[in-house]
């Protein structure tokens, strides 16, 4: 073991040799920021074989055990039921009122998970659309839930889910849609399961059979486009624009984007927001496409923070200040990629008594996403609270606790901070705007504030 309960770092080489293969074969991407992950996950996936057999043996003949593997090792992020609530609330108010119109009688609305790990995001979508009273309008569905994670598809299948899972859902909804099982568990009801199916897929990987036009009204695809190297990337996004019928909407994690994709544009995707939150449209075909972004802006390497530069800067103050920028960086993949403990660590390494109040502020905010993906909503506002007192011309804290004030019903909080976020926008640094605003400009989170006001007042 090596520094902090480690384990053995791999050399460099063989994790050069592990980071082509899973680009090749899984449409993976890690960089050098996570040695110690790779490193922990081919040492258990080589198992008594070592990993330099397992690794020769892979590149020579690659086994579907083998992958299986490697992608349990290292794709199963932490999810749980009614994660990003204000997502949901968009696809049921916004969206399924106008898809059902849509349809002709007898239709069914076809709904994927995509990248659904463990099963809460495809169990939710199906509470969700059965909350929405689908069946009473002649209205039948579905939903496809697809992973790389073999592992995580046998659990989702199981359905059987902790308290932790379940710590977002208020015990109401716990009750109304799920039953116990043993002591600590809980499964969703037959009537919820039944309507999900499961199946082990790449969005990376070409598949002509499966990715049809027109096949899904509404596609899920939240924190896996941050995994896929450019290829895999360029391909998924194919897939899931091409697939989306007209009329149709794609939701991508908080921190992901389509900017910059020529995929997306050509699918004619439009940038909506509703209920707090940002989704894709595909516009009638009677529609022209509208688009906010500028197309000459970076290809598919935009989709990911900026590497880390690859040699030290000149000692001094501005050396520390470009080291806490880089980690401040390391920390936000560490959280989007669902990896919240470890980028909470990393947060932690960045708060000193000399530390800048500014980067305390972003480091208070940060943590305050966080606490969000980790379902810790009060948490997650009492660092907001502190990023926006901390530095009082930071606009990000005041739009996210207006965000959260609103999904608690409390009007009067809400429009305050969602004004003050308006405000202070205007003059929002365009670093701060890089790192935190999701891949979206100053003025689509200008937008955002004013239809939110706008929404809480009627």
């Amino acid at each position: 073991m090596t520094r902090a309960g480690l384990p053995d770092a791999m050399p460099p080489p063989l994790l050069s040799r592990l980071r082509a293969l899973l680009a090749a074969r899984l449409g993976l991407q890690f960089d050098e920021r996570q040695d110690d992950r790779l490193s922990a996950a081919l040492g258990r996936a080589a198992g008594d074989a070592g990993p330099q057999r397992f690794l020769d043996q892979m590149e020579l003949a690659p086994t579907r055990a083998g992958l299986d593997a490697l992608a349990a090792e290292l794709t199963v992020g932490e999810t749980f039921f009614f994660r990003h609530p204000e997502q949901l609330e968009a696809l049921r108010a916004e969206l399924l009122p106008s898809l059902v119109r849509g349809l002709p009688p007898g239709g069914r609305l076809r709904v994927l998970s995509a990248g659904c790990a463990t099963g809460e995001e495809a169990y939710t979508l199906a509470i969700t659309l059965h909350r929405a009273g689908l069946q009473a309008q002649g209205i039948d569905w579905e939903v496809l839930a697809l992973d790389v994670n073999p592992l995580a598809l046998a659990r989702a299948a199981a359905a059987r889910y902790g308290e932790w899972s379940l710590r977002a859902t208020p015990p109401e909804q716990r009750d109304l849609w799920f039953r116990r099982v043993g002591d600590h568990e809980w499964t969703p009801l037959p009537s919820i399961r039944q309507r999900v199916r499961f199946e082990l897929r790449q969005l990376g990987q070409p598949d002509a059979a499966f990715w049809t036009p027109d096949r899904f009204d509404v596609i899920f695809c939240r924190n896996v486009l941050m995994y896929l190297e450019p290829a895999a990337l360029r391909q998924a996004i194919r897939h899931l624009t091409g697939s989306l019928t007209a009329g149709g909407a794609l939701f991508l994690g908080h921190a992901e984007t389509l900017r910059g994709q020529s995929q997306a544009r050509a699918a004619g995707l439009a940038l909506r927001q509703s209920h707090g939150c940002f989704f894709y449209r595909r516009e009638s075909p009677e529609a022209p496409p509208a688009w906010p972004f500028p197309w000459g802006s970076p290809g598919p390497a935009a989709e990911h923070p900026p590497p880390l530069p690859a040699a030290a800067p000149p000692p001094g103050p501005a050396a520390a200040q470009s080291a806490d920028q880089a980690l401040l960086d390391e920390a936000l993949l560490l959280v989007e990629a669902g990896q919240v403990e470890d980028g909470l660590r990393a947060c932690a390494r960045l708060i000193a008594p000399r530390t800048p109040a500014a980067l305390q502020a972003d480091v208070l905010f940060l943590q305050g996403l966080a606490m969000e993906e980790r379902g810790q909503l009060p948490a997650a506002e009492w660092h907001h609270q502190r990023a926006a007192a901390k530095d009082a011309a930071f606009a990000l804290p005041h739009l996210r606790l207006g965000l959260l004030a609103r999904r608690r019903g409390e009007v009067v909080a809400a429009r305050r901070e969602l004004r003050r976020a308006l405000e202070l926008l205007e003059g929002e640094s365009t670093e701060r705007l890089r790192r935190f605003g999701g891949g979206f400009e100053r003025d689509d989170l200008r937008r955002l504030c004013r239809d939110e006001i706008r929404e809480v007042r009627s």
